[in-house]
C-alpha cells in the first residue's frame, strides 16, 4: 500500500520529479518483494493527468484515487503543509483499507505494508524479519517527540514511511489506529495543538503487538526540504 500525492503545491520537488520518484518506489518493491501486490493510494487534491495515470497503471496492480474527493479538496486549501499531508493521508488510507477489505484484496495476503511514495526499499530491507514475526506489527524504534508535550500529548513517535501488520488484523488497524487517530488529530487541532501520523501511530498502535527493528530498509528524501533519510 503506497501512499502518494503526485501533484501538489507543497514541497521542493515538482510533479514530474514526484512521478519519477514514485516509479522508483514501485521498482524497489518489485526488486525486493517480487510477489508483492502493489496498490497505490493517491491522496492528492490535484488529479493525475492522463499520462501520469497511464504510466502508473502499467506499473502497479491497482490505483485507489481520492483526487476528486470533496473532503480532500476541503483540506487542501489550508496553507499548513503538515496539516494537509497528515490529515489527508490518514483519512484516505483508512478509506483505502476499507476498500481492500470490501473487495477482498487481502484475502490471499499474509502481511500488509504501508509505504510512503517517493521512498525506496534498500538492502537493509529483510523479508526474514517479517516471516519470523507473523503476528507482529513491525515498525522502527520509537523516537522521542520533537514537540513539547503540550502540543501533541504524546511523548514518542514511530516513523511512518514503512511499517506493516498481519493482514488478519486490518479491521483492528482501521478501528483502533486510523479511526481513533483521526479523531485525536481533530481534537488536538481544535485545542490549538497538533498531532501528526508519527505520534498517532505511537499512541494508537496496539502495544502488545509491536516489534521494533533497527532498520526497516527504506531510504529517500523528504518532501518539504529534500533532506535524506534512511530508516
Amino acid at each position: 500500500m503506497v501512499t502518494s500525492a503526485i501533484n501538489t503545491k507543497f514541497g521542493v520537488y515538482n510533479n514530474d520529479q514526484r512521478l519519477d520518484q514514485t516509479l522508483e518506489t514501485v521498482g524497489s518493491i518489485k526488486k525486493y518483494v517480487p510477489t508483492a501486490r502493489i496498490i497505490l493510494v493517491e491522496c492528492g487534491a490535484i488529479p493525475l493527468t492522463t499520462v501520469q495515470e497511464t504510466v502508473l497503471k502499467s506499473q502497479v496492480d491497482e490505483i485507489i484515487s481520492y483526487n476528486d474527493d470533496e473532503d480532500v479538496k476541503a483540506i487542501f486549501v489550508s496553507d499548513n503543509w503538515d496539516v494537509v499531508k497528515n490529515t489527508t493521508e490518514v483519512m484516505c488510507f483508512r478509506r483505502a483499507l476499507e476498500h481492500c477489505l470490501e473487495y477482498k484484496l487481502f484475502d490471499d495476503i499474509d502481511r500488509v505494508f504501508k509505504m510512503s511514495g517517493r521512498y525506496r526499499l534498500n538492502d537493509n530491507f529483510d523479508p526474514a524479519q517479517y516471516i519470523m514475526a507473523p503476528h507482529s506489527i513491525v515498525t522502527t524504534h520509537k523516537h522521542t517527540s520533537q514537540f513539547p508535550h503540550g502540543v501533541t500529548g504524546v511523548p514518542y513517535q514511530y516513523m511512518s514511511r514503512l511499517w506493516s501488520w498481519p493482514a488478519a488484523i486490518t479491521q483492528r488497524i482501521i478501528d483502533e489506529v486510523y479511526d481513533a487517530g483521526l479523531d485525536y488529530m481533530a481534537e488536538r487541532l481544535g485545542q490549538g495543538g497538533y498531532c501528526d501520523i508519527e505520534h498517532m501511530l505511537y499512541k494508537f498502535l496496539p502495544a502488545d503487538l509491536i516489534l521494533e527493528v533497527n532498520k526497516v530498509g527504506l531510504e529517500g528524501n523528504i518532501g518539504p526540504n529534500g533532506l535524506a533519510v534512511n530508516d
